[in-house]
């Protein structure tokens, strides 16, 4: 039975004693298993509100109500130093290590990965990376994740991709419950449960992806890319494109 797990009320972020904003009046909730996408214009502090989400971030005033055990966060880029040789396996190690090599290897395999394991971090390809870093996350048996813009840099079959994993992920742990950011309108709303929007480091609306392609202020500002998709997300374990 779906539950909710995470509850943010009237959150507010400013660097400058509250002369300016970089997040205000925020607030939404989320419930076990679902998919929860944060839509954006660029400077609308999206990685900010994740950051808030993973308590590494204070804001100026805020209720949180937290009702999961483990929070994984995926950023949207990692340094990896190219002159040192790790492997993908001892990577994960390095963010797991009570994971004997066998788990390793066993969730690797359930998302066709095990190509990987033996291969050294920096030579992956984005997507590559994105399906590691998101492995790697799941082995700390998370209650929710946090993923912050992950197909930034990936071209669009490699989006396609990336939603397929998230299906996949969601077929082997259907109660995680996912906050991811994206640019990307019409596979947000396709793929997912619920949708946040921010622009000019404002809340627009909160609700489901046909709520949120109805909103007037919405269509004013992302127009038609929040209209060409119906929504089929992956509890329903459909990915088909239909024009409205």
């Amino acid at each position: 039975m779906s539950k909710e797990i995470l509850k943010l009320e009237n959150i507010k972020l400013s660097y400058d004693n509250k002369k300016t904003y970089a997040l205000k009046d925020i607030s939404f909730w989320l419930m076990s298993g679902e998919i929860l996408s944060i839509i954006w214009i660029n400077g609308s502090g999206k990685t900010s509100l994740l950051k808030i989400i993973a308590s590494l971030l204070k804001p100026s005033s805020w209720k949180i109500t937290r009702h999961y055990k483990n929070l994984a966060y995926v950023p949207q880029k990692i340094n990896i130093d190219d002159s040192f040789p790790l492997l993908v396996e001892e990577y994960i190690k390095i963010y797991n290590e009570k994971v004997s090599q066998e788990e390793i290897w066993e969730i690797l395999a359930k998302f066709h990965s095990s190509h990987l394991i033996g291969k050294k971090i920096h030579k992956l390809s984005g997507g590559e990376l994105q399906k590691v870093l998101i492995v790697s996350a799941l082995l700390s048996h998370p209650d929710l994740i946090l993923l912050d813009e992950p197909t930034a840099g990936i071209d669009m079959i490699g989006e396609e991709i990336f939603y397929e994993m998230i299906k996949e992920v969601k077929d082997f742990f259907p109660q995680l419950s996912i906050i991811l950011v994206s640019h990307n309108i019409r596979l947000v709303y396709k793929n997912s449960h619920k949708v946040i929007c921010l622009h000019e480091n404002n809340f627009c609306c909160h609700g489901t992806p046909l709520e949120v392609g109805n909103n007037p202020t919405i269509k004013k500002i992302f127009w038609e890319y929040v209209l060409p998709y119906e929504h089929h997300p992956h509890a329903h374990n459909e990915h088909t494109k239909t024009k409205k």
